[in-house]
């Protein structure tokens, strides 16, 4: 009975960096496809308020988002539907 309580505390403990994992890597590879930094992408699909340049830049950089996704493609994203990057690569954010 522990070594089935432990083997859960730990699976846990481990899934949110597993699920932070897959993530980052699909943050990465929009910021490849986009010519966009990772913290741009990341201001731009999750939460803005979180970044201090917000209020000054994000407009400029969710319209180069959209033009370099293509405006379909963009609505997709957001809407939690999976895209297919130019290189081939699926990315999706299911916790929309």
């Amino acid at each position: 009975m522990k070594r089935k309580l432990e083997t859960c505390l730990l699976a846990l403990a481990l899934a949110p960096g597993v699920a932070l994992a897959g993530s980052s890597l699909q943050i990465r590879d929009l910021a490849a496809a986009t010519g966009l930094s990772e913290r741009q992408v990341q201001m731009v699909v999750g939460a803005r308020t979180a970044y201090a340049e917000y209020r000054t830049s994000y407009d400029l950089v969710e319209a180069r988002f959209v033009k370099a996704l293509g405006e379909e493609r963009y609505r997709e994203l957001m809407a939690g539907r999976e895209i297919v990057l130019d290189t081939g690569v699926r990315v999706a954010f299911n916790d929309r």
